[in-house]
């Protein structure tokens, strides 16, 4: 009876350090570093809808931060729309426009113009721009379903270059 006992209590002490280690992988710390969670943040789009970065938990994202006078954010943006296009059932997208260097008039006209299709978020009160201290226009997060940072690209990216780095999220 006494090994018994040993044996359950020694399982038990087993088990307790595995869902322990477990635990302490599942808790990432919120950063702005690959492999961090992403800092969450809730931004309007242009047709009024509240939009959280969380909302995209379950599928990989594309955060993309952009103004309209921005030369490499136009040049992205149509590969941004050929990408979703093809790919917005594997990969989300959301750009957020830096609304408090432009504004809303010109996100909206840009949106027409270009004929995009993805959601565009509103960052009116610098709320995201400052949360993730973004300095260089486009910069964007490729995050996956976890809410877990892949990747961050400063500067614009290639329809090619989506596909590539988004390759192994949608496995």
């Amino acid at each position: 009876m006494k090994k018994f006992i040993g044996v359950i209590l020694l399982l038990a002490i087993t088990a307790y350090g595995i869902w322990n280690a477990l635990a302490a992988e599942k808790a990432k710390e919120v950063g702005l570093s690959v492999g961090n969670v992403a800092p969450n943040f809730s931004l309007r789009t242009l047709d009024g809808q509240t939009v959280r970065l969380s909302d995209f938990r379950g599928k990989p994202v594309i955060v993309n931060f952009w103004t309209t006078w921005c030369p490499p954010c136009k040049k992205e943006m149509p590969d941004m729309e050929k990408f979703y296009k093809s790919y917005h059932s594997e990969v989300a997208l959301l750009a957020v426009h830096l609304t408090s260097q432009d504004t809303r008039e010109n996100a909206k006209s840009f949106v027409n113009k270009y004929q995009l299709s993805f959601p565009v978020a509103l960052d009116e009160k610098q709320k995201a721009l400052k949360l993730y201290h973004i300095q260089t226009i486009p910069t964007s997060y490729i995050i996956d379903g976890n809410g877990v940072i892949r990747k961050k690209v400063v500067g614009p990216m290639t329809y090619k270059q989506m596909v590539e780095i988004t390759a192994a999220l949608r496995e």
